[in-house]
């Protein structure tokens, strides 16, 4: 008897098992300036997809669409909106992370900060050897001389990249020796930094000498 009891304690627990549907919260939905991401969620249970649009004046980039996983989370979007007209040698993808050399506007240092972050992203940030091979290698091949790039002093005595590592934490710098060891290492408030392909390292700005308007800026999408 007991055991009738115990057998129909777990069909009935199947049951409710298959009536319980895991279904998918809302997608979050990034949005940078005019760049913002489009979902069209037409069932959020598992296993249905929502597809991904960018606002007009830009081109995806990336997955165009996401599916409800059984964890009831949907799966990651890998998904950006870049500005209409970029030619595709100027779109790079490297260890995960998508990078958009511009080459059309001529920008300080403080514009292009602000045209990364209206496209939902930053100024590069070079974590190690690697990547700052790839992104010289990449301004050899676009012709690209000098760039800005992500690293700067806002307060002074340290610098400091888009997410908040160091050189100190990311353990990694490219100073030329031109560089005076004060300005590597004792840096005075707004200086920020470029990148020389020419040269292969990095050399810092101070001062009014961030509001000169280059060519060329990398923007690093995550």
């Amino acid at each position: 008897m007991v055991f009738k009891h115990y057998k129909l304690t777990l069909v009935l627990v199947a049951l409710i098992v298959q009536t319980i549907q895991i279904t998918c919260n809302d997608p979050e939905i990034r949005s940078c300036g005019n760049a913002s991401i489009r979902i069209d969620v037409g069932d959020n249970t598992v296993g249905s997809e929502a597809h991904i649009s960018c606002s007009n004046g830009y081109t995806l980039w990336g997955n165009d669409s996401i599916v409800c996983l059984d964890s009831g989370q949907w799966s990651q979007q890998n998904a950006y909106c870049i500005p209409d007209g970029i030619g595709k040698p100027y779109i790079q993808s490297f260890d995960g992370s998508l990078y958009l050399f511009n080459n059309f506007n001529k920008s300080n240092y403080s514009q292009a900060k602000e045209y990364c972050t209206n496209i939902c992203s930053t100024l590069i940030e070079i974590n190690n050897q690697v990547e700052d091979q790839f992104l010289l290698e990449t301004m050899n091949n676009l012709e690209i001389d000098v760039l800005w790039i992500g690293l700067e002093s806002v307060n002074g005595g340290n610098y400091s990249w888009p997410s908040g590592n160091t050189t100190q934490t990311n353990q990694y710098e490219n100073w030329g020796e031109v560089v005076p060891e004060h300005i590597k290492d004792n840096p005075p408030a707004g200086t920020c930094v470029q990148a020389f392909s020419f040269y292969e390292f990095w050399f810092p700005n101070p001062g009014s000498f961030c509001d000169t308007e280059l060519d060329d800026f990398v923007c690093e999408l995550r």
